[in-house]
This record gives C-alpha cells, structure tokens and sequence, in this order.
C-alpha cells in the first residue's frame, strides 16, 4: 500500500476524505500544513506535521488538496526537490473513485478516457485537444471609455466583465472559452448539423460573456440574451451596441416561475422561436418546466441544453424534452465536473456535456 501525505487541513481535504474512502486505498502518514497553529494537532484521525517532516519521511506520494496548489507545489520543488515527481492535484483522489467507477465498462468513449487517465491527471475535458490552448496567447485591448478589457472576435469586440480587471484573467478565461467550444469538446453547443440557421429567431440562457451568441449575431433575425449576472450584462450591452435593432438583454433568473428576478420563458418571450441555448449553472431542467408554451408554439426548434452540473441533469432535462414532444440526442464525448451545485458532494461520474433537443 502506497504511502502518502496530505498537503492540506481544510474543507477541501475533509470533503476528499469524507467522499473517497482514502484510508482504503493509502497509507496515509499524516497531514502537512504551513500554519504553526495547526503543527501538532489532529485532523480527521490523522496528525498534522510541518513540511520538515517530508525531510525524515519521504512518501511515495504527496497529495496537495487546497486551493494554493501552485503555490504549495512550489515550495515543495524549492524546498524538497528529491521529492517534487511525487506530487498530486487535489483531483487524485476523484481520480481513482472515477477509474473505479468505470471499471470494466464497455462503452468505447469511456474506456479512451480511462486511458488517457493512466498518464494524465483528471481534468474537466479529458482529451488531448485541451492541450492546444494551455499556453495560447491572445491580443487584449482595453477600452478607455467603458473601462473594460475586449478580445476581437473577428471583426467583433467581445467585452469581459469589470473583475476581470487584469490581461491575464481575460486571457485565462478566454481560453476556458475556446476549449470548451472546441469542435472535439463534449460542451460544444453546436456542430455542423446542429446549427443556427439564416434568419433564425435564437434565446440564449445563461449567456455570460456571449462567446456562443457573438458567433452567430450575423445570422439571427433575433436575438434573445438572458443572463442574471449584473455584472456580465454590462459588458454584453458594450459587446453587442451596434446591433439593438435585433437583440433584446433582460437581466433575469430563468426558472419556472415569475417572481421579481425569477422568470419564465413562456412570459418572457411571445414569438416562436427556432434555437434556445441554456447554460445556466444546473437550473436547466426548471428553467425547461417554465418553457412548455414557448417550445409549443415553436414548431420548428433546436435546443441545446447543458447536462454535465448534475449527476441526474441528463436524465432530468431528456425526460423534459420527451414531454414536449422532441427527440434528442447527447453530444459526443464526457466531461467531469467537480463544482457542487445540484449535490453536496463532488461528483465522480462523467456525464454528458449538451443534451441537443429537435421538435419532431
């Protein structure tokens, strides 16, 4: 049994603890923090040493479970350099449950990314296209007048939110941007059969700095743009000035109600319309159940659906989507997603990134 320390005594480290079963797995030798409050007491059944420790016990592993990871990783490589290959992500342990999980499993797509894990720590977007943007550079402009950082989109300016106030912020972001919408990402919202079309009235839900709704405002006839972040609806009214003859911004919560910031799709749309993009942070099945009179009076649509927030959201929004009488189909490929947002636990299932819903 391999024997290890973890880098960390906090929330973090207690919730891999809780949720992984590592004592099954591991020898665990301890616990390393910095802080000299901590040196000496007990964390979760384990002691907690000063780093000096890895000077007497080296382990085979060290696993750094915080949100200071590059700056733990670091000092390791400073400090303990005849230890440095030893180090682990917080995402190990998520690692193996995920690997066991699957285990045997048939599924072609599945056992690719078992693969690629053997070699590869566990990521959101678990193929090698992630690779080509990790040190992609961009052109960043900022804007005098609105006080806001853009990337040219093409011809466009596409306008970042005042907090990300920094050019390596913008550029952090961006390329989260790009690979997510690669063309072999499983969070990629459209392909070249499932597409917006010439003249087509689009609702985008969830629309942040609208990389999805910039990349087809030449096209639409309408445009649609939902997003509850303040912050984000002033750079899109920057993004998207000199087309307000065909884009409508509401600063909404869509859900399946209408109460001051909750809104309904059916209340706030009366035209039919022929492509909805959602995105919005594992509230799409409720903000689908708000949805029943726009998706009925809307004969000929699209849906692209975010399913990856919750472990259940695929299943949630698919039987949605039957219920409405539409076919559907999951976009190609698995993600893993560690945010808690539908559950109290980090999730070590790969789910489906977009459910693509068509009317029959």
């Amino acid at each position: 049994m391999e024997k290890i320390f973890i880098w960390g005594t906090g929330n973090l480290a207690r919730q891999a603890l809780r949720q992984c079963d590592i004592r099954s797995m591991y020898d665990v030798l301890g616990f390393i923090d910095n802080d000299p409050e901590k040196i000496g007491n007990m964390f979760c059944g384990g002691k907690v040493y000063s780093p000096n420790i890895l000077h007497k016990t080296p382990p085979d592993r060290i696993v750094i479970v915080t949100a200071r990871y590059e700056e733990i990783e670091r000092q390791i490589r400073r400090d303990f350099p005849k230890i440095k290959a030893t180090v682990e992500t917080m995402n190990f342990f998520y690692k193996q449950c995920v690997v066991k999980r699957y285990l045997g499993s048939k599924d072609p797509e599945i056992i690719g990314i078992l693969k690629r894990l053997e070699q590869n720590d566990l990521q959101v977007f678990n193929y090698d296209f992630v690779k080509k943007y990790e040190d992609m550079d961009f052109d960043i402009g900022f804007d005098e007048v609105c006080g806001m950082h853009f990337i040219c989109y093409g011809d466009k300016r596409l306008y970042f939110a005042r907090s990300l106030n920094t050019r390596e912020m913008v550029a952090d972001y961006y390329r989260s941007i790009l690979t997510e919408q690669d063309p072999e990402s499983p969070h990629k919202y459209m392909d070249d059969s499932f597409c917006v079309k010439n003249g087509d009235v689009v609702v985008d839900v969830g629309v942040a700095e609208g990389n999805f709704s910039i990349q087809i405002i030449d096209k639409v006839s309408r445009l649609y743009i939902i997003e509850s972040d303040e912050e984000w609806i002033e750079a899109l009214k920057e993004t998207f000035k000199d087309y307000e003859d065909k884009v409508v911004i509401m600063n909404k919560f869509v859900t399946s109600l209408d109460l001051g910031k909750y809104a309904r799709l059916d209340s706030m749309i009366q035209e039919p319309v022929n492509f909805i993009k959602m995105d919005i942070e594992g509230n799409e099945w409720d903000a689908l159940l708000g949805a029943e009179e726009l998706i009925s009076r809307s004969p000929d649509l699209k849906c692209a659906i975010c399913a990856y927030h919750g472990d259940f959201d695929e299943i949630l929004i698919k039987d949605a989507l039957t219920k409405y009488g539409m076919a559907f189909s999951a976009a190609k490929g698995y993600m893993w997603f560690p945010q808690m947002v539908r559950q109290n636990y980090v999730s070590t299932r790969l789910c489906r990134g977009i459910v693509r819903g068509v009317k029959k």
